[in-house]
């Protein structure tokens, strides 16, 4: 009986440093290949990848896209840029790889691809990647309007109800 229990208790034990080292090697080998995981299948078995894409565009958020998608592609998958969207300075921020360790920021200027069809200043998009669409200063300065403009009427009417309550 206790040759049994002997026993169980060194394969239970083989087992628990297998599986340890099992759980390292893994995680050497994320390392190795981290990319694998963010890669989907469509239907179709077509090749998806995760990307983001904020600000200016009609539906902001996080998209499955085709792995060989280009911005312009994501740009109308999100619905395309919204009125006050400067296309001239967009954003891509690409997600750090096991080489560079740190994320890249690239600008990249649509309005120049729309105005001479040049395909080289447009990136095929990479999984992880976040794009923004921030505002143009004309959107920004007739917000700025705007606010003024409602405070202006709001101290007028403030004005008009001090004078007629204080003239009699």
């Amino acid at each position: 009986m206790k040759f049994r229990i002997r026993r169980i208790n060194v394969i239970l034990l083989t087992l628990l440093l297998v599986q340890t080292l099992n759980v390292n090697l893994s995680l050497g080998q994320d390392d190795k290949y981290p990319r694998g995981a963010q890669y989907f299948l469509g239907t179709n078995d077509q090749l998806l990848i995760k990307v983001n894409i904020w600000g200016f565009v009609a539906k902001p958020g996080q998209f499955l896209v085709p792995s060989d998608t280009d911005l312009i592609s994501l740009i109308s998958f999100a619905g395309g840029p919204i009125d006050g969207a400067k296309l001239n300075s967009i954003k891509l921020i690409r997600s750090a790889s096991n080489k560079d360790k740190k994320q890249k920021v690239i600008s990249i200027n649509v309005k120049k691809f729309i105005d001479k069809g040049d395909d080289s200043i447009i990136p095929q998009l990479k999984p992880g990647d976040t794009i923004i669409i921030s505002g143009s200063r004309w959107f920004h300065f007739s917000k700025y309007l705007e606010v003024i403009t409602k405070i202006a009427m709001l101290a007028q009417v403030y004005f008009w109800i001090y004078y007629y309550v204080t003239k009699e």
